[in-house]
């Protein structure tokens, strides 16, 4: 067995995750102010119409940790409930 093979074999497995869907587009930012966060959000959404549905993270002290898949993962959930939550509240008369 190849070192690649011994140290992919010791990770612990981690909980299944319905897989993203096809066209999910998602930019996580790190070192950056609110400001520049918001410029960089501003300035994708402006790039086309399906870049206006990307979503984004900012890296926490908790999240710094976490594998790349586990947050892109959490991001995608995340972005999904916001989606069908303002949805619900354009829905709704006023």
């Amino acid at each position: 067995m190849d070192e690649n093979s011994e140290r992919s074999q010791a990770r612990p497995q981690t909980t299944e995750r319905p897989p993203l869907p096809k066209d999910f587009r998602a930019v996580v930012m790190y070192g950056m102010s609110k400001e520049e966060a918001l410029a960089v959000m501003n300035a994708v959404k402006a790039i086309s119409a399906p870049m206006r549905d990307t979503a984004f993270a900012m890296t926490t002290e908790t999240n710094i940790a976490w594998p790349l898949g586990r947050l892109i993962a959490e991001l995608g959930e995340e972005h999904r409930m916001m989606k069908e939550w303002n949805a619900a509240r354009q829905a709704r008369p006023s």
